[in-house]
């Protein structure tokens, strides 16, 4: 197994700490206990049991045999990260937070969602474990999504309706990092996003690193080396642990960011049009205008909605690692009933991001080519409002 990477404060230029005081000590306990956590053989065996038996790991590497004809040129592989337990990629994030929250001693755990995708899976193995789980979402969030709104409760979850800020994630990461500064002693912040304050974006980052080594090993079993590897990026949390053992491995790696639509001269795209930037404590492209005012984002996909991107983004959109695109909001829509009328796999609405380019590209490539992309989630809750409307997973 790939030994988990220790805490980064900075990738590069990006990244950082920059936090008021009050929450400089307990962030830098977090990153000592994680440090100490990663070079422990029994919090290994612990993390990867517990990925084995609740999580559902390894999950599944699906050829789409049908859709790949259809569409003509190369072979498209889909990562199922729909099949975790929770139906999302979530909880194997949460999962990693929520043990190390129970080997610093803490007794509850509180953190932030936007589409309840992440707040359903804290609620899942904080209850596992013991812990106590508050999550603060957005009030519009919680309307819009209540069925997992719902779940999070009859999991004894203390869901914290928001009303302040802007709509999406970073409404309720505010009010998270906001609440950690007096309740650190006993509680444990964990979030569902790659850009915050060091050290979480290296925790969620090689927390969800296994979902890449995963992916690369399902294809050394079949003696494949893909060409391209694509995926969604919101805060590019789901994007970088798919990436991570492709980065210095040959394929052609595409982070897809929402491009809004012609309507609204709004999107998503940190990564494209973003500028170096402070924003939730890290330094990374933010979207903002000439005076430095974060500028509302906008996505079809809630979980895709955010201002900013991952410091381990920013660094390899810096040195050429990773190229970085935009999908209309309608592409992704479209991908996503394809998806499920040619394959039958309800995925999340921001897989349909990833999806709509991985279509874009396979017809300019050869039928012995590959092209991995991500299933980030379960499309299900989706069903709740109108079949392929609803929003999705934190990526």
């Amino acid at each position: 197994m790939t030994q988990p990477q220790l805490p980064q404060a900075r990738f590069g230029r990006f990244g950082g700490r920059y936090v008021p005081e009050a929450l400089y000590t307990p962030f830098e306990r977090v990153a000592r206990a994680y440090r100490e956590a990663v070079e422990s053989d029994g919090f290994l065996r612990r993390q990867r049991r517990w990925r084995q038996m609740r999580v559902g790991r390894p999950t599944p590497l699906t050829h789409l045999e049908v859709l790949s004809q259809n569409t003509g040129g190369a072979q498209i592989w889909a990562k199922r990260e729909d099949l975790c337990q929770g139906g999302s990629f979530c909880i194997t994030s949460a999962l990693t937070q929520a043990l190390l929250a129970e080997r610093m001693g803490k007794q509850q755990l509180i953190g932030e969602t936007a589409t309840g995708d992440f707040g359903v899976a804290l609620g899942s193995v904080g209850a596992a474990l013991g812990l106590d789980v508050a999550v603060f979402m957005g009030r519009e969030a919680m309307e819009a999504e209540s069925l997992n709104a719902a779940r999070m409760q009859r999991m004894g979850v203390e869901l914290i309706p928001v009303d302040s800020g802007a709509r999406g994630r970073s409404q309720s990461m505010a009010e998270a990092i906001r609440n950690i500064a007096v309740t650190w002693e006993d509680t444990f912040y964990a979030t569902s996003s790659l850009a915050g304050p060091a050290p979480y974006p290296a925790i969620v980052g090689s927390a969800l690193s296994i979902i890449g080594t995963e992916s690369r090993r399902q294809f050394q079993r079949r003696n494949i080396d893909p060409e391209y590897v694509v995926a969604p990026v919101g805060s590019g949390s789901f994007a970088a642990g798919l990436f991570d053992a492709f980065v210095d491995d040959g394929p052609q790696l595409v982070g897809v960011q929402a491009g809004g639509t012609e309507e609204k001269a709004r999107d998503s795209a940190s990564l494209v049009r973003g500028r170096p930037g402070v924003y939730h404590g890290t330094y990374s492209l933010v979207l903002q205008d000439d005076e430095g005012q974060i500028q509302a984002p906008h996505a079809d996909a809630a979980g895709m909605m955010m201002p900013v991107a991952g410091p381990q983004h920013a660094r390899w959109l810096q040195d050429g690692v990773v190229h970085y695109v935009t999908v209309a909001d309608e592409e992704a829509r479209n991908a996503q009933k394809l998806l499920l009328r040619t394959e039958g796999i309800l995925a999340s609405r921001e897989t349909g991001y990833a999806l709509a380019y991985a279509l874009k590209l396979a017809p300019m490539l050869g039928d012995d080519d590959h092209i991995l992309f991500g299933i980030t989630g379960s499309g299900l809750r989706g069903i709740t409002a109108q079949l392929g409307d609803g929003s999705d997973e934190e990526t």
